[in-house]
């Protein structure tokens, strides 16, 4: 998938922003807007851009799904799927295709790569074009009712003779046939990505205005896969796609003109994208814009606005989103305060591995806000977020092992390792 300039489900980031812990109740904003001109500005939007797309992962889930643990690659995935995670889709199709932890069911998988592919997911392309292929399968128009019957699946997308034939259309103009075999060679299908492949045939498919392959072959040139690294290149492929309508193609053309790649750092053309794009939905582009209306960046400073634009994307399943929008509920900035809802939805951010909602959600357990108390989850999310960089968790259970608290004894050399984690 597209989504931002190049996320990865596996990136771990940290958050540029560093909210404040729900723990700290009494905290507030009270930051005042801020004007940045020239460098000042740039090197914001820089840290504030990268920071957003850093964080497309699913977390736990696809951790559990490359171990092999199925019951919990179920758990933490299917409910982020039906929430509208890309990638967790692509994840449950996936599972349900090879019938990992549960019965196979191709017609369900069919519905789940349908649902991952529309957003601009690659390899659900490219599985949903096999399972297509097969006459077995019924239209995934909607999601399979429960209890639906085992469909075979016989066709494979790196069949030679489909190759072949997909070969000969590209070469007589088909751009959806250069479009499929763009995806296959940039996907892990048929082997390595072959990214010098994947640019010539998303290159046919560009020729023929198919705004994904415009999408897709900008971002080559915006990393210098398969082409040599071309700024002016990938702003140019990203703007047709985007006045094609392409919201995928909007964030990332909103993205590389408030960072100035391409040219001097344009504000105001990034909000107009930002806009377009998360007019049409698009949750990562509704949440860079919250991001900018609680900073005042490119637009008035306006809580309220950015507490609905995280709420939308949190709803759709991006986990940033849901921290983001927990953490403004419990403080009671520009949504009405509620702690119970906030731990919702910053335990479901903590589910799908976002550091900093570990923390938070550490401390929801260990005072009993929003939750029960419960000092075993508490030292866990600690931990979780104390390895993955998060300074006030390896703070806190420096002090746990020196004091023999939350429930552990007390040890000075666990003390000096969270110690030493927490500098």
């Amino acid at each position: 998938m597209r989504a931002g300039l190049k996320s990865r489900v596996t990136a771990r980031c940290r958050d540029p922003m560093h909210p404040t812990p729900i723990t700290d109740l009494l905290t507030r904003s009270r930051a005042a807007p801020r004007r940045f001109a020239g460098a000042a500005l740039r090197r914001l939007l820089l840290a504030l851009l990268f920071g957003a797309a850093c964080h497309a992962y699913a977390g736990a889930g696809i951790d559990a799904y490359n171990r092999g643990d199925w019951d919990r690659a179920w758990r933490a995935l299917e409910g982020q799927a039906q929430g509208g995670d890309t990638f967790a889709q692509y994840y449950v199709g996936k599972m349900y295709q090879g019938g990992l932890g549960r019965p196979a069911d191709a017609s369900r998988a069919l519905y789940w790569y349908s649902q991952a592919a529309s957003k601009g997911h690659a390899e659900a392309r490219v599985a949903l074009a096999s399972l297509r292929d097969s006459s077995t399968v019924a239209p995934a128009s909607a999601a399979p009712s429960s209890g639906a019957p085992l469909r075979a699946v016989s066709s494979v997308p790196c069949d030679p003779n489909r190759l072949a034939l997909l070969g000969v259309r590209s070469d007589e103009g088909d751009g959806e046939s250069a479009l499929e075999l763009g995806l296959l060679q940039e996907s892990s299908a048929c082997g390595e990505p072959d990214y010098g492949m994947a640019a010539r045939y998303y290159k046919k498919a560009a020729e023929r205005n198919l705004p994904q392959a415009q999408n897709n072959l900008g971002a080559l040139y915006y990393e210098g896969k398969g082409v040599e690294q071309d700024y002016a290149a990938a702003q140019r492929l990203y703007g047709q796609a985007a006045e094609a309508g392409h919201a995928v193609a909007q964030y990332n053309l909103a993205l590389m003109i408030g960072q100035g790649r391409a040219g001097e750092p344009n504000p105001a053309g990034m909000i107009e994208w930002l806009n377009k794009s998360a007019a049409q939905d698009y949750p990562r582009a509704q949440a860079q814009l919250a991001r900018f209306y609680l900073e005042g960046v490119g637009v008035e400073k306006d809580p309220i606005k950015a507490a609905q634009l995280f709420l939308a994307a949190a709803q759709q399943g991006l986990p940033n989103a849901q921290y983001f929008y927990g953490h403004l509920t419990s403080l009671g900035i520009g949504v009405k305060r509620d702690v119970g809802t906030a731990a919702d939805w910053i335990l479901k951010a903590a589910d799908a591995g976002v550091p900093v909602a570990q923390q938070e959600a550490a401390g929801i357990f260990e005072l009993g806000l929003g939750r029960p108390a419960n000092r075993m989850r508490a030292l866990a999310l600690y931990r979780q977020a104390g390895s993955a960089g998060v300074k006030a968790a390896a703070q806190r259970l420096e002090q746990a092992y020196r004091l023999g608290e939350l429930g552990v004894r007390a040890d000075p050399v666990e003390a000096q390792r969270w110690a030493a984690l927490a500098q």
